[in-house]
């Protein structure tokens, strides 16, 4: 048995930075330097330091965990490595990747094979204020050309964005490989309405002691949530096409997914009355 003890697999853009930020504040825990370590959706990859995507996210550092990411061969054998220190010193240690939510289960079979014991935490938003901060993200860093309205709205539909905010079809790829006990759902309602029970249940799940209340948890929780309000006509193109995934969400939990149902339900109706 060999890599982390415990993924945060996503969503994208529903606090998992927040979340990595704060449980390496953990004594018990041991999260990389490095988030988004990007192994698993990134298996093609050979080398790291020769990618120009890692030479512009990651800062060297002159110390041997730093090294070893960077500059040595990517394998299963280098991922394990990369935690292998921190869990000689007796720490459960873990790393943070939102894009392991759209993983196959090819790949997710994978790390069950590395680690049958792992366990995984997935995220939820409500899916179209995650398509918006997704769209904001990628103007920031260019990737959306003249962004007009209709071309924003085009951009969050594609597939990839998409698949980011099925979080039912996440959920079923993932208890198709790991046993429900290792895998936890949450909400991002709940990171930014009780920051402290948030973290709390989460550190239940993975077996480790309540931390003090930080005072910093408050602020980066005010930080995730700020952003632009969703435009309308946004909000509407994207209501048709995720109700049908919301509504199967529904099925299986309560709380922030029934109000997603309902911001969608009502979307549509204005939309109709409006047409």
């Amino acid at each position: 048995m060999g890599g982390p003890n415990f993924l945060i697999l996503g969503a994208p853009r529903a606090g998992t930075s927040w979340l990595y930020t704060v449980l390496r504040e953990h004594p018990s825990l041991w999260l990389p330097p490095v988030k988004e370590l990007h192994y698993f959706d990134k298996l093609a990859r050979t080398r790291t330091w020769l990618d120009p995507y890692e030479r512009r996210r990651v800062r060297p550092r002159p110390d041997l965990w730093h090294l070893k990411y960077l500059f040595g061969s990517r394998d299963d054998q280098w991922y394990e490595s990369l935690f292998m220190r921190a869990q000689y010193r007796g720490l459960i240690a873990g790393e943070a990747t939102p894009d392991y939510a759209v993983l196959g289960e090819e790949v997710l079979e994978r790390i069950y094979s590395m680690n049958p014991n792992i366990k995984l935490i997935l995220i939820m938003r409500d899916p179209i204020d995650r398509s918006w901060s997704a769209v904001n993200n990628a103007m920031k860093k260019g990737r959306v050309a003249q962004p007009s309205p209709e071309r924003l709205l085009r951009w969050a539909l594609r597939t990839n964005p998409m698949a980011r905010s099925n979080y039912a079809a996440s959920i079923k790829r993932l208890e198709t490989i790991f046993p429900t006990a290792n895998l936890y759902y949450c909400f991002f309602d709940d990171l930014a309405e009780r920051p402290n029970e948030f973290i709390a249940d989460v550190l239940s799940f993975l077996g480790v002691m309540e931390m003090e209340t930080q005072a910093t948890w408050s602020n980066a929780v005010n930080a995730v949530a700020r952003g632009k309000p969703v435009p309308s006509e946004f909000a509407h193109g994207l209501a048709k096409e995720l109700l049908p995934t919301v509504a199967e969400l529904c099925e299986r939990f309560d709380g922030p997914p029934q109000r997603w149902l309902a911001r969608c339900e009502q979307l549509l109706k204005i939309s109709t009355s409006t047409a």
